[in-house]
């Protein structure tokens, strides 16, 4: 699937789908993360129809129901495994929080028996943890059977910023999606592919998360870090 890097992801909702569907294309896009705790409509045969519709684009796709805790809606952990369940047969990637702890060995299980891949995530919206509790992230989601480890950290210092490309340069043969939250870690969305960052994180209109790069721009940038 990563046949280059970084691969563009564009987290989308229910809403405008087509829209934005035919921007992606416009603006090479290769995944879209179907954000379904952000859904306006979050009916089982809803989410299936528009999840066929994105692989009717030929996109790559994440999907996820992402936690309150970790940036998501409130939404019940079984809710939340019975969307999974019904998503699996059209995702290429599921992503499951490393502190979805009650529902995450189910999802593994649903995601495997899919054949699909399994995205453990991690996000701190306030700090970046030592270089050691980064490690002990990356072994853990591995010994659980991630596929690709994601971890998303907010960036106080340019130090935090460094320390999350080391530790991401240290294990770049275990598939990591590596992001430093907010401006100061900008420069992660662009060059984190340097360090062995597989997936990068854009918008098209409003932004998911702090520090997002607008597409048009994202796409210019990497093209300039690789010398393009």
């Amino acid at each position: 699937m990563f046949k280059k890097t970084p691969m563009i992801a564009l987290p989308i909702t229910d809403k405008d789908l087509e829209i934005t569907l035919n921007n992606a294309k416009l603006n090479n896009i290769d995944i879209i993360e179907l954000r379904i705790d952000q859904f306006e409509n979050k009916e089982l045969n809803h989410i299936k129809e528009v999840a066929n519709k994105v692989k009717s684009y030929n996109f790559y796709t994440i999907a996820t129901v992402r936690s309150k805790l970790e940036g998501g809606s409130d939404i019940s952990d079984p809710e939340r495994l019975e969307i999974f369940n019904a998503i699996s047969e059209f995702a290429d990637i599921i992503d499951i929080e490393y502190t979805s702890t009650s529902i995450k060995e189910k999802v593994k299980e649903i995601t495997k028996n899919k054949g699909k891949l399994l995205l453990m995530s991690y996000h701190d919206f306030e700090k970046t943890p030592s270089e050691d509790e980064i490690q002990k992230l990356i072994d853990d989601c591995k010994i659980q059977g991630a596929d690709i480890v994601k971890y998303a950290f907010k960036a106080n210092t340019f130090e935090d910023v460094a320390r999350v490309m080391c530790i991401t340069n240290k294990n770049k043969d275990k598939n990591i999606v590596a992001i430093s939250m907010g401006e100061i870690g900008k420069i992660t969305r662009v060059a984190g592919f340097i360090f062995g960052s597989l997936i990068t994180y854009t918008y098209i209109g409003q932004s998911f998360a702090p520090g997002q790069i607008e597409v048009k721009k994202l796409n210019e940038l990497i093209e300039f870090f690789k010398g393009g």
